[in-house]
């Protein structure tokens, strides 16, 4: 007989008195720290992992890692997308790109051009790819942190799809594929 399990939130955040708090059944209850000027913009969680994001640091707890990691912003560097997957996190900033590996506790950081912009955002349980003006970047939470191919000049995104935890990215010159237990991109014409 097999039963099927739902994964759940297995973290809980919040903030009280200059600490960030995030408790588990594993670890139960772990505190970080907030500077005296800091100012606290979001807490949330899923699945595996929960984050606080500041006007300073990205603060992310593991539920596995039984620890919260953190990596410092630049200075006025501007949040401008997040989202919290069960077993990973990913924010974007007017920057760089930010990867948060529940499995882990790790941040990874993947610095953007200075004319690069990213046009979208794709993402499911098994990674995540940024599409933007000159690459796209992938994301898988299992193996390595980000993985980028650069788009010739004349080259389109036709789409993105799922296939099976796998992410396809069609072009007008070839389809390029992310899994998690992939350790970056494969490309097929």
């Amino acid at each position: 007989m097999v039963q099927a399990v739902e994964m759940g939130t297995e973290v809980t955040v919040w903030i009280e008195s200059g600490l960030a708090v995030a408790t588990s059944q594993l670890s139960g209850r772990r505190e970080i720290p907030l500077g005296a000027q800091e100012v606290v913009l979001y807490s949330g969680a899923s699945g595996l992992n929960g984050i606080v994001v500041t006007s300073r640091r990205l603060l992310g707890f593991s539920s596995r890692a039984l620890t919260w990691t953190k990596i410092e912003l630049g200075v006025n560097e501007k949040i401008l997308e997040r989202k919290i997957l069960p077993t990973f996190i990913l924010i974007r900033t007017d920057h760089d790109l930010y990867g948060f590996r529940g499995v882990n506790g790790l941040w990874l950081k993947e610095a953007l051009g200075v004319r690069e912009k990213v046009h979208r955002l794709y993402g499911n349980d098994y990674g995540a790819v940024f599409i933007t003006n000159e690459r796209v970047v992938g994301f898988t939470p299992l193996l390595g942190g980000f993985a980028s191919k650069p788009l010739d000049v004349h080259e389109q995104i036709l789409g993105v799809d799922n296939d099976n935890g796998l992410i396809l990215v069609s072009t007008t010159r070839r389809t390029l594929v992310l899994g998690s237990r992939l350790s970056g991109w494969e490309e097929f014409e």
